[in-house]
């Protein structure tokens, strides 16, 4: 279940340019693997993402950019306590800048390679972290689990994303809980749209259902027409409505969906882009949609049970 892993170097570390130092996170990657779990080189808003063999360049944060006051092509001093005890330094060229919705992710990161960051802080093929990316997050026990039992005692710890952010944790919890209330009240609103236009429907046609009981038809065979028709209905809806959010997801998914201006310098998640990339789910579109079809048939019933109950008499005196 396991579609991506990188191996990382971290470290607090002091960045300084000509004119101005701060404190950061320092983060060695492997470009090429990196890309497979993150998607920070999406971010880059300047020059270009770290490549392999470019030991000597950087990818900063806009925000650290100004704060530095650095541009493309200029050059950075970092220093960081290496594992020798000794004092790493090593200078890099600004070879991009990238950009998130997170001012103080974007103040306070500064990517380099895997070999440089191990180089500097005296690593040797040490790494800090392997990075996990899997296909289907919602199995993160599973996957978890055997990873514990197999690295038990040798000094790994494993850790789950929710252990690392449990702010976020809790924000998805609040945010299916809000979900699933919404998805309650629109599918209660949509039976009673559909059971007023079966209603509707039978009203207009008082005289026909009136004619069909006087000519023997029996109550059964109205209760089943208007069932069916409402199925027809249903069907009718669902290749279009279907349709046409399969169609506007794929393509959003392609293209993206720039929310920036909602999501300003928001420090909850870090990282995080204004551009989301959405993608179809089939549990969330099978399930509401079988939802929605038996909750429209059982709301029809009524209106039909009231059809089949009609004096043809009365239904043909009324037209």
């Amino acid at each position: 279940g396991v579609s991506g892993v990188a191996p990382r170097v971290q470290t607090q570390a002091i960045v300084s340019s000509a004119t101005k130092s701060e404190s950061v996170m320092l983060i060695g990657v492997d470009p090429a693997l990196e890309s497979g779990v993150t998607f920070i080189d999406r971010t880059v808003r300047q020059g270009t993402a770290l490549g392999a063999g470019r030991d000597r360049e950087a990818v900063i944060g806009r925000k650290l950019a100004e704060k530095l006051d650095v541009r493309l092509g200029e050059k950075i001093v970092v220093m960081a306590q290496a594992a020798d005890g000794e004092l790493g330094t090593a200078a890099y060229r600004v070879a991009g800048i990238f950009a998130t919705e997170s001012s103080s992710f974007d103040g306070s990161i500064v990517y380099v390679t895997l070999p440089a960051a191990q180089r500097l802080l005296a690593l040797g093929d040490g790494v800090s972290t392997v990075n996990l990316r899997l296909t289907d997050r919602s199995r993160i026990d599973d996957a978890v689990a055997p990873l514990r039992a197999a690295l038990s005692g040798d000094g790994y710890s494993v850790v789950p994303w929710q252990g690392l952010i449990p702010s976020v944790e809790e924000m998805v919890r609040v945010s299916r809980a809000i979900r699933s209330v919404v998805m309650a009240i629109v599918l209660a609103v949509v039976a009673m749209a559909i059971m007023n236009t079966i209603f509707m429907a039978v009203a207009e046609r008082r005289r026909e259902l009136g004619v069909l009981l006087a000519l023997g038809t029996r109550p059964v065979a109205v209760v089943r027409m208007v069932l069916y028709e409402t199925a027809a209905t249903m069907a009718l809806a669902a290749v279009v409505g279907y349709g046409s959010g399969v169609l506007l997801v794929t393509y959003l998914g392609r293209a993206g969906l720039d929310l920036s201006a909602f999501f300003s310098d928001y420090d909850a998640i870090p990282g995080l882009t204004g551009i989301i990339y959405p993608r179809l789910v089939w549990a969330s579109i099978l399930v509401p949609g079988v939802i929605l079809v038996v909750g429209s048939l059982l709301a029809s019933l009524y209106p039909a049970a009231q059809a089949a109950r009609l004096d043809p008499v009365k239904a043909l005196r009324a037209a």
